[in-house]
C-alpha cells in the first residue's frame, strides 16, 4: 500500500523591516527552518498554525502579536530515501502550506523552553533570500512558491547583511 502525505502547516513571521524568523533545530544544529507541524484530525490549517506557534515558539497569545498576511499554495515534497525519522516510516512526504504573518511583538515574547519537548535552540531574523538559502533543499520549493505567491508582502531584495 502506498504511503500518503501528511498535511502540514508552517509560519513565516515577518517584522516591519521585512526580515523573517528562522529557528535552529535542537536535534540538528545548523538546520534552520520556520515553525511548522502536522495538522491534527478535525483541525483547520490556520488553527494548526496558531497551535504550532504556541508549542514551538512559546508564544502565549500568538494572535496578539501576529496577523495573517496570507498563505502560499499547498506544496508536496517527498522525504529522502533512507530517511530514518519515524515520520518517514508512516508517510511518503508532507503536503505543506506556509502562512506569512506580520509580527508586531518583541523577541522577549518567544520562549523556546515553554513546551515540555522543545524543538528549537535558537532564533534568528534574516532576509527572505537568506531564509531560502538556509532551508533544507528538499523543502525550498515550498518557501519559494509561498514567497512568489505573496510577493506583495515579501521583499526578496533586502540587503543581505547580518543582524547586529
Amino acid at each position: 500500500m502506498a504511503k500518503g502525505y501528511r498535511t502540514n502547516v508552517g509560519a513565516v513571521l515577518m517584522r516591519a523591516d521585512g526580515r523573517v524568523l528562522v529557528a535552529e533545530r535542537i536535534n540538528q544544529p545548523g538546520s534552520w527552518q520556520f515553525p511548522q507541524g502536522g495538522v491534527d484530525k478535525g483541525e483547520g490549517l490556520e488553527e494548526a498554525m496558531w497551535r504550532e506557534l504556541g508549542e514551538e515558539l512559546g508564544l502565549k497569545q500568538p494572535r496578539s502579536v501576529c496577523r495573517v498576511l496570507g498563505h502560499g499554495p499547498e506544496v508536496r515534497y517527498d522525504f529522502p530515501k533512507g530517511m530514518k525519522a519515524k515520520i518517514a516510516k508512516k508517510y511518503a512526504g508532507q503536503a505543506q502550506t506556509l502562512f506569512v504573518l506580520g509580527f508586531d511583538g518583541q523577541d522577549s515574547d518567544f520562549d523556546l523552553n515553554a513546551d515540555k519537548h522543545p524543538e528549537f535552540q535558537a532564533l534568528r531574523w534574516v532576509t527572505p533570500r537568506q531564509a531560502v538559502d538556509l532551508y533544507w533543499e528538499v523543502k525550498r520549493p515550498i518557501v519559494e512558491a509561498t514567497f512568489e505567491a505573496l510577493k506583495a508582502h515579501i521583499n526578496m531584495g533586502l540587503e543581505d547583511h547580518e543582524e547586529p
